[in-house]
């Protein structure tokens, strides 16, 4: 939402405020993830993936919070730029947190949160600077590929690997030391697009358009992401799978452009 509870004037003290809400609601996520993971009902697989599924489309959706001003993006911004600090003090040893490390990683080794953990954060940093959902034209030109990106990223890599663990049994492939499972590719594809389209909807109520109309896009584009996440080597797909889904909507926005009718850009 275009958000200013404080009126006009105040939008910069209320993007403030926005960030301290933005910033604890992942930051509960995390610890509150941590306390299951502490408390045994989850194992530290699951914990993972869950942060892996959850903290993007929390941290997107706040952006909803924000009042669409000139400095609301930058404000935005702070708050992937937090957990990069905070990833980096914990994985290089300058700070100690056990709940972070023990819930985001797969050895218990805070190095891990260098990774692919810090991987995806700075990722939605870039994110929140060419994608915040309010351009400075204004809510009209705003665009939901990054929903679709962390739907495809967060939903999809995320069940694919809750899903190909339990259901895949003993039949794995794969290159660069990755191993996928048919199971958890179609937990890909599933998570890709339902992922999608939800966070998309909730987008299309703040924007108006027809979600329904994307419904083909969506599909193709989640299986083409789930391609290239089974082929991708290990550690890598938080980088190829969010890459791939922006190659396919500039390739929609260029060639059929029903199906992509939103800017590529949103600075």
């Amino acid at each position: 939402m275009v958000f200013n509870p404080l009126g006009p004037g105040l939008e910069l003290v209320w993007d403030i405020i926005a960030f301290f809400i933005a910033f604890f609601a992942v930051l509960m996520a995390v610890q509150i993830n941590a306390a299951i993971e502490k408390s045994g009902k989850l194992s530290t697989i699951v914990t993972r993936k869950v942060i892996h599924m959850v903290v993007a489309p929390i941290g997107m959706l706040s952006w909803m919070l924000f009042s669409g001003g000139v400095f609301s993006r930058w404000v935005a911004f702070l708050v992937p730029l937090m957990f990069i600090l905070l990833f980096v003090a914990i994985g290089t040893g300058k700070m100690v947190n056990e709940d972070f490390v023990k819930s985001m990683s797969r050895t218990g080794d805070p190095k891990e949160l260098l990774g692919g953990t810090l991987y995806y954060v700075v990722l939605f940093g870039i994110a929140t600077i060419l994608w915040f959902y309010v351009p400075v034209t204004g809510i009209a030109g705003a665009t939901p590929l990054v929903a679709v990106m962390f739907g495809c990223l967060a939903g999809g890599d995320g069940l694919a690997d809750i899903i190909g663990r339990k259901y895949g049994g003993e039949r794995k492939f794969g290159i660069g030391g990755a191993e996928k499972t048919l199971a958890g590719s179609f937990g890909m594809f599933i998570g890709s697009f339902l992922f999608s389209f939800i966070l998309t909807f909730i987008y299309s109520l703040e924007i108006g358009f027809d979600i329904f109309a994307l419904i083909i896009p969506f599909l193709i584009i989640s299986l083409v992401a789930t391609i290239v996440e089974a082929i991708t080597p290990k550690g890598l797909d938080n980088w190829t799978v969010p890459i791939i889904v922006i190659v396919m909507v500039v390739l929609f926005y260029t060639f059929i452009p029903v199906w992509w009718p939103f800017p590529l850009l949103t600075i």
